[in-house]
């Protein structure tokens, strides 16, 4: 990937970057340890964000800081990230989160508005789901214990009992190899911090122009969360697609439908 850079933004965030363009910002959703990816890891990171990239973008794809300090809300945690755009980007920067760095995208947009020109939220909503409550939270803690825990993960995926069997077995296989994370305590802030999140009446003020993109079938939310999502916003749409789950944000409709919303800031070629 002789085209990535690789580095930190102020603070200590560790960051990939690809294409060329006016800035924008993704942030990514769980990850064990908050590192930049390698190897295969990051090769596919870099391909999630690359049609962003020939969309005209210069897109910085930026993972929590290490080091966090136990305890911290998300209010703060959305803070460091906005004090780190400013340092780096000076003025406003085009924002995407997915899953649980769009729960910090959408803290960050509430308490910072003047940092963010555009903002894509996916697959997040303004609390957790009750299964995205449930099953991250055991994830964590059984990864903190070097032990599977990505299979708790299936029932987000799919209601069907016999994929969620298969699926459970399969992803507990491969999780016996981890990644475990070497020191869990800022995968366990993060989580902790995200599920006391609710945002719900702070919705009406959040008047930056937003776009949520959901699939239906992403069990870890419910539809209804992610419609109140954008109703509450004044400068929000959503863009809820019927048959797609938790991974909308690898989708040709998603990069379709976020890229068409972005061009608005004046950055597409």
């Amino acid at each position: 990937m002789r085209d990535v850079e690789a580095g930190r933004l102020p603070g200590g965030f560790p960051y990939l970057a690809v294409g060329s363009g006016k800035p924008l910002v993704y942030l990514p959703g769980f990850t064990p340890e908050h590192v930049n990816p390698t190897g295969l890891a990051a090769r596919m990171a870099i391909r999630s964000v690359r049609p962003l990239a020939e969309g005209g973008w210069r897109v910085h794809l930026v993972n929590r800081r290490p080091g966090l300090r136990p305890g911290m809300s998300m209010a703060e945690i959305a803070g460091e990230h906005a004090e780190a755009i400013r340092s780096r980007f000076g003025g406003p920067v085009a924002l995407v989160g997915h899953s649980t760095g769009g729960t910090v995208a959408l803290q960050l947009t509430a308490d910072h508005p003047a940092v963010v020109s555009r903002v894509v939220l996916a697959s997040t909503a303004y609390t957790l789901g009750p299964v995205a409550r449930r099953a991250q939270w055991a994830m964590a803690h059984r990864l903190a214990e070097r032990k599977p825990g990505y299979h708790l993960l299936a029932d987000g995926f799919t209601r069907n009992p016999v994929l969620r069997r298969v699926l459970r077995g399969l992803m507990w296989a491969v999780g016996s190899f981890g990644p475990f994370p070497a020191d869990p305590a800022d995968m366990l802030t993060v989580i902790q911090a995200e599920d006391a999140v609710d945002l719900r009446a702070r919705l009406p003020e959040i008047t930056t122009p937003a776009l949520v993109v959901a699939g239906a079938r992403d069990y870890f939310w419910t539809p209804e969360l992610f419609t109140e999502t954008a109703a509450g916003m004044p400068n929000a749409r959503l863009a809820l697609y019927p048959d797609a789950g938790h991974a909308v944000n690898v989708s040709a409709r998603f990069y379709r439908d976020a890229l068409a919303f972005l061009a608005a800031d004046g950055a597409s070629r």
